[in-house]
Formats: C-alpha cells, structure tokens, sequence
C-alpha cells in the first residue's frame, strides 16, 4: 500500500470518529470567562472614586500599616480584602489600575467556578452552563460589584464562597472525604474574612443539597451544616458589632420605615432587583426607599401579591418546573441577609452589588425557563425563531455593561448618573458630588450642589463643614463664619475645622476670637503643623512678638527648615 493510501485510510478513518459531546470541551468556559475579562479591561483606567474608595483602600490603616486584624473599616472587618488592597497598594500605590485589576481577576475567576458548578449540577449539560455562566459575566448588575473599587470584597468573598460549593460537593459526592468538608469549611472562613456576606452559605449548601436531591437523612445534613451555621453567627454577630463601633448606627438620612411597612418594602426589593435583572435600565449606585407624601409608591403595596403569586406559580409546577424553585431558592439564599430587614446606619439596604452571587438563580431561571417554553411553543415568534428575544437580550447584556462601565469612570459621572435617575438619597447625592468639585477646584459647581444637598436636608451637617471651607476660599466670609459655627455647634472636636473658622475671622480682622480658635485647634491636635504658624502670625498682629516668634519656630522646626 502506497503512502498516499495509508494517508486516505487514515483520514477515513477520523472522520468515522464522533465528535465529542460538548460536556467533553473544556474551552467553552473561556467563552465568559474571557467576555468577562474583555468587558472589564475597558474600566481599568476608571479613577478612584470619592464615594468610599480612598476610605477603603489608601486611607485604611490596614493597607497603609498592615494592621489587618485589628481594627473595623466601613463598619465591616474584612482583612482578607485589606490584604488585596494591600498587595494593589504595594504594586503602584494609589494608582487605581491595580485595584481594578484584583477585581477583574477575581470576576473572571468566579466566571470559571460558576460555570464548573453549573456542569457539575446539570449533570455537564453544558450549553446551560455556559448561559448561566454568561449572563453572571456579562449583566450589567454586576458592575458595581467589579468596577467599583470600594466593591473589592464582593467577588473576592465570592470566589471563596464558590469554592466552598465546590468542595463540598465534592464530600457530597465522596461521603467519606472529610477532607473536602474541611476544606469546605475553611473557605468558608476565608469567604467571611473577605466579607461578612459569605454568612448565607449555610443556606446555599441546603439548597444545593435539595437541588440534587440528595437522600441523607435531615438529621445527618443539619449535622453536617452546623459548623457553618456556627460560623455564620459568629461573624454576622461581628458585623452588627462593628458597625455600631463605627457609629453606622445613627438615623437614616430618608424619611423612617414604619414596622408595617418593612413588610411592603421586603416584599418589594426582590421584585425590583429581578426587574432590574431583566430589563437592566438606570442602574444606580444608590437606590432609596423614597416616600411620596409620607406614603411608600402604591408598587410596594401590591409587591406582596406579586411575590405570593410567583411562589404559588413556582409550588403549583415543581413537578413540571423543577428550575423554578431552584433558581429562586438559590437567589434567596445568597442575598438572604442583604434584603432590607432593617435600617443600617445612614441608607436603606438596597444595592446593585447585593445581587453578584444571586443572579446565578436568576440566570438558571431565565435559562431552563427558555428552553422550556422553547419546547412548547416552537413556533411562536420570538421564542422558536431565529434570533430569539433571548439571545438578542444577551446580546444586549455586554453593551449594557461597557456604558455603564464607563459611568463608573469617576466620581461625577456615577453620581449625576443617579441623580439624573431620580435617586438624591435625601440630598446625600449632591452633597457627595459637592466634595468631588471641591476637589477639582471647581468652587462655584461645588457651592452650588451644597446649597441644593442643604435645602432638601439641612440636617447634613457634613456639608456646613465643606461648604463653610470652600465659602472663605470665595472670599464669602460671613457666610464661611455662620456654616463653620454651626458645624462645630455638633462636632466640637474636629481640630479642621476649628483651624478653617479661625482662618475667616483672621480674614474679617477679628484677631482675638481667631486666636482662640488657633488655641482649641492646637488642644486637640498639638500636631497641627500648619495652627503654629497661623497663631504666630496672629500673636505678631496682636503685638505679642515673642509668642509669635516661638510659634512660627515650633512650625519651623516640624517643617525641617534649618536656622538661619
């Protein structure tokens, strides 16, 4: 036999070879994993936000010392995210890339557990895998939680949450494997230690349990679930520590929420986040609880007989429809101690982030609800044709989030986004803003939006203190003098402050009460380099020479200078 003969026999004979199964090919996870990666590499020259960011990155004694374990930030202790901030710090600084960069990382890593996940409880039906892992990649929900520096600790706690489904699945799997389970339970503890969040993944464990339909005794499974649930408590009582450490427990800046009422708004959140999900339109960094007239809207009136409904739907075709309930026990699951239960701090609990690990509920839903109507409804316009609204709906779904990727680009854009959309958290918006102008130098914008934060709040008592500083900046010193006083009226030991007044009255030539606010600055803060000089100049003024003279050497002396 010829060579050119062995070459056809041989060619003949793979084209008889089947072609392997799609459950056999591992690169369909790189198609979200890198649509995930391209979509966020188009933030990573986003800046650093003054909404939290700098708070919880190179303002944080944990990054900037490696104080890790000792202390809350946010209201919240999570050293495994300072670690992150950390590392991001130690690479470029306050660069904002590096930051942006952990979380693209971690996004695309979590991208890659979820579709393994979905493959291993589908049984490696992959295409439905690879939808779900699409949509938790690209739906524009997902932004804040990956473009948003501050949101660090929510794909980091979840890669670790994740994991932990992994693992143990993989002792469900091996019963006696207790090596998975303590491995389970490790990253367990690492998820919380990134995020006191990861608390709900006791009940995830449940539901992924009844998702497989496992037939161990509910003695033996609630056994197995209460190190976790130990764990869970453990932290979710550090967290309600913490935040009262970091006084996040004072009055809400939007109108009280009556008992009655929570159970309007908890029936209404779910719906308005799956709404979201669907028709992913004005997604915002704040979403409050407005009322019209003392009166919640009439939508949360009748939320709780949309949310019976859909679970009546869901128990009326659990048999038929074995998804549903799935994908909506697993989205309760996750977001479970992040639905608006009570008030924390100055804000109502209603967040896009909130959503990063329940839209793989929502994604199944969507999913396995498409195919279903797909086999009964073949013909029908929209479903069995070609495109379908489906997959024009993905799609959509990366262009949605590249625009709202770039209004996350910096401070301005994502807060006038929000404003623009109705949402001014009881003027909190345009004070935020305000701060953000302030520190472009543009006073007159800066002014303006204080002015608007102060008249839909006046009990924004931050914004005198900004306001106050940027009026004597304008040369506007009466008006500088009544906002700085009516600050210090609340705050009596913030040594700023008392700085700034003195610098005003030093402008309107009341040199004596100037003196005594150099004074108080000075008792607060014996390191207030900048007071010593300002005080020497004022004693000089006043005729005392030689207390001007030791003043201005002492800021001498803490500058450097040398003696001349």
């Amino acid at each position: 036999m010829t060579q050119k003969q062995i070459a056809v026999k041989k060619m003949q004979r793979a084209k008889k070879l089947p072609a392997k199964p799609l459950s056999e090919q591992p690169w369909l996870v790189w198609i979200p994993v890198g649509v995930g990666v391209i979509l966020y590499s188009t933030g990573l020259t986003n800046e650093m936000l003054g909404v939290d960011d700098h708070t919880a990155t190179v303002d944080n004694p944990a990054v900037r010392k490696g104080e890790l374990f000792t202390h809350f930030n946010l209201g919240m202790y999570a050293p495994l995210t300072w670690m992150g901030y950390a590392l991001a710090y130690a690479l470029g600084g306050q660069q904002p890339f590096w930051y942006h960069l952990l979380s693209l990382l971690a996004h695309a890593g979590n991208i890659w557990l979820v579709y393994h996940l979905l493959m291993r409880l589908t049984n490696g039906r992959a295409l439905t895998a690879l939808g779900i892992a699409y949509i938790f990649a690209a739906h524009p929900i997902q932004v804040e939680s990956v473009a948003w520096i501050a949101g660090f600790s929510t794909p980091l706690y979840a890669s670790f949450y994740l994991l932990a489904c992994h693992q143990f699945l993989d002792f469900r799997e091996n019963p006696g494997q207790w090596k998975a389970y303590g491995l389970a339970l490790f990253s367990f503890l690492l998820a919380c230690l990134a995020k006191s969040a990861a608390v709900t993944l006791p009940l995830t464990l449940a539901v992924l349990d009844a998702w497989r339909g496992n037939a161990l005794s509910w003695q033996r499974r609630l056994l197995e679930y209460t190190p976790f649930g130990i764990l869970a408590l453990g932290f979710g009582f550090l967290t309600i520590y913490s935040r009262e450490q970091a006084m996040l427990q004072t009055p809400i800046l939007t109108e009280p929420i009556r008992g009655w009422e929570r159970v309007f708004v908890l029936c209404y959140t779910p719906l308005f986040y799956w709404w979201k999900m669907l028709i992913p339109y004005e997604l915002n960094i704040y979403y409050s609880f407005d009322k019209i007239n003392g009166h919640l809207p009439w939508l949360y009136y009748i939320a709780p007989f949309g949310l019976g409904g859909v679970a009546w739907v869901i128990w009326r075709y659990r048999q038929q429809a074995p998804w549903a309930w799935q994908g909506v026990l697993w989205y309760f699951a996750a977001i479970a101690v992040m639905l608006p239960w009570k008030s924390l701090g100055t804000f109502e609990m209603r967040a896009d982030h909130y959503n990063y690990l329940s839209i793989v509920g929502f994604a199944w839903v969507v999913v396995e609800g498409w195919q279903a109507l797909r086999q009964r409804f073949p013909n029908t316009l929209g479903i069995g044709a070609s495109p379908s609204l489906l997959s024009l709906w993905m799609i959509a779904l990366p262009i949605l989030s590249f625009v709202q990727i770039r209004t996350w680009k910096n401070t301005i854009q994502v807060i006038t986004h929000a404003i623009e959309n109705g949402y001014t958290q009881n003027g909190l918006l345009y004070a935020s803003r305000a701060k953000a102008w302030g520190s472009q130098g543009k006073v007159r914008e800066a002014l303006a939006d204080f002015d608007k934060a102060l008249a839909i709040n006046p009990n924004l008592t931050e914004a005198y203190k900004y306001r106050g500083a940027l009026l004597g900046l304008a040369q506007r010193y009466e008006e500088s003098l009544r906002d700085l006083t009516h600050y210090l009226e609340k705050h009596p030991q913030d040594a700023e402050v008392w700085y700034n007044r003195a610098l005003t009255l030093v402008n309107l030539n009341r040199l004596e009460e100037a003196l005594r606010d150099l004074d108080r600055t000075l008792q607060l803060d014996p390191n207030f380099t900048r007071a010593y000089r300002a005080r020497g100049n004022v004693r000089k003024q006043l005729g005392d020479e030689k207390g001007g003279a030791a003043d201005l050497a002492e800021y001498e002396r803490r500058m450097g200078f040398s003696p001349q």
